[in-house]
């Protein structure tokens, strides 16, 4: 290389160096519109770290209006870093105005609710000053009412969310408005479409999960909450829900853990703080199906003791006392239990139980059961006994028609609701209308000896004594004693006509 292009270079780097200082004075100081617009790029490229640090860089700087700290919550938010999301939200709302305070304080809301933070509500609420006609504000709004059990008011805001375009949110609100309400088929539906989407995956999860458990798919909900749980570590209501889970799972020393780890991250959330006493009841219906009734007793009421206003501790021992056989005690303690939680399904269907099966007071059992399914009108067990009470008591039409909707569910396969609306049909003296359901419960359940009776009596109401034989043969076959079916098939099997 020549002297004189090694001189030439040397003095080019200097002279480029100046010239680009001299650029960046003529451009001015960098601005966090400046630092927003290298953000968005940086989320374009799928470098969200790298964005999150220029919004950070935004928020700090003097004179930043709100618009960073909202870009900033909403990026932390979607990689569920809550903590840090909620801080933003809080920082940018007072800056803000209108439709954007409405979103900070909506989306605030939604991510303490999932935090299991107490200002949750109150955070709905100031959206609605803010922005109350905000497809974000009706979101949380309707999450809002329906904790509170408002559950149509909920539906009509997250209905009103869709059709202003809020998408995905405004579905996984619907969901838990329609879980609410009691409809879990319709719960389950949203909150699957909300999942798909991944800006509502987690805490469309955790809604899955929870209507699973409520209709008896425990089993189902556990992979789904351990892969929430694994994105966002801090959602509590994830945490609770995992301990629910494995409750239903007949697993409380696993749901003990879940439970303090909610109630450790929780900001004093009641729900969570309480969680730890349902663990608590669960041992000891372990220790009731291992035979040690005595002990859960004993543990129970000493729980119900210390916490008397926990209705989950009287229903617990009430089912202890069950298994015991002291079937009075058990009711005292239900009866208490719903005058302290009157929205509790289990216990108004605990107490319906035991008035219905094991005090045989089918009458008495119809009112509790009402209120059972009026708390959760999707639970199909519930609504069968109801079902089953109502024939016993006469109420044949009404017994059919809860009946009817029970095998109205889809996916419903079972046999019993076939068998008691067959029994209902019996009841009421429509021999030909109870043929269908009961041949559908014998096919659903070939070996019960009950569904093959009821199809006999509906057999021998229309005379057919043929088909009579053949499925009162089957019951008789399969271990059934009652007398008086028996010695009618004994005379028609000898030849003696139905009359």
């Amino acid at each position: 290389m020549s002297l004189a292009l090694c001189l030439a270079l040397a003095l080019a780097v200097p002279v480029a160096a100046e010239q680009k200082k001299t650029e960046q004075k003529k451009a001015g100081p960098v601005t966090p519109e400046d630092l927003v617009l290298q953000a968005e790029e940086k989320v374009a490229a799928g470098d969200t770290d790298a964005a999150a640090e220029l919004l950070r860089r935004a928020v700090a700087m003097g004179g930043a209006s709100g618009d960073p700290g909202l870009r900033l919550g909403r990026l932390l938010e979607s990689r569920y870093e809550l903590d840090g999301a909620i801080d933003a939200y809080k920082a940018a709302a007072p800056k803000l105005t209108g439709g954007a305070k409405g979103e900070a304080l909506a989306r605030l809301a939604v991510v303490q609710e999932m935090r299991g933070s107490a200002e949750a509500a109150q955070s709905a609420d100031a959206a609605v000053a803010a922005d109350p006609e905000g497809a974000w504000t009706k979101v949380a709004l309707s999450r809002a009412r329906a904790r509170a059990g408002n559950a149509d008011e909920a539906l009509r805001l997250a209905g009103e969310a869709v059709a202003k375009g809020a998408g995905a949110p405004a579905v996984w609100a619907r969901g838990f408005a329609n879980e609410a309400k009691g409809d879990l088929v319709a719960a389950e539906a949203d909150y699957r479409e909300a999942h798909a989407t991944a800006q509502t995956r987690v805490a469309a999860s955790i809604g899955l999960a929870r209507v699973l458990r409520k209709s008896g798919r425990a089993a189902e909900a556990e992979p789904i909450l351990a892969k929430a749980l694994e994105a966002a570590p801090g959602a509590v209501d994830a945490y609770k829900e995992s301990a629910r889970v494995k409750i239903a799972l007949k697993r409380p020393d696993e749901a003990m853990g879940d439970a303090a780890t909610a109630a450790a991250l929780a900001e004093n959330d009641p729900e969570a703080l309480g969680l730890a006493r349902e663990v608590s009841v669960a041992k000891a219906m372990a220790a009731v199906a291992a035979g040690q009734v005595d002990d859960a007793i004993r543990d129970l009421t000493t729980l119900r003791d210390q916490s008397p206003e926990f209705a989950g501790a009287r229903i617990g021992l009430a089912k202890a006392y069950v298994a015991k056989r002291q079937v009075d005690a058990a009711i005292t303690e239900l009866q208490k239990a719903v005058e302290i939680d009157p929205a509790s399904a289990d216990a108004w269907y605990q107490l319906g139980y035991a008035q219905h099966i094991l005090k045989g007071n089918a009458a008495a059992a119809v009112a509790p059961y009402d209120k059972a399914v009026a708390a959760e009108p999707g639970n199909t067990t519930y609504r069968t006994n109801l079902g089953a009470a109502l024939s016993a008591a006469g109420q044949y039409d009404r017994a059919v028609a809860e009946l009817t909707k029970v095998t109205a569910t889809p996916g419903y396969d079972r046999a019993d609701a076939w068998i008691y609306t067959g029994q209902a049909q019996l009841g009421a003296k429509r021999y030909k209308d109870a043929l269908a359901p009961l041949q559908k419960a014998t096919e659903r359940a070939p070996q019960s000896d009950q569904a093959w009776a009821f199809l006999g009596w509906a057999y021998f109401g229309l005379k057919d004594a043929d088909n009579f034989k053949k499925a009162a043969g089957k019951a008789k076959a399969l271990g059934y004693k009652e007398p008086t079916l028996l010695q009618y098939l004994q005379r028609i099997e000898a030849g003696e006509p139905i009359k």
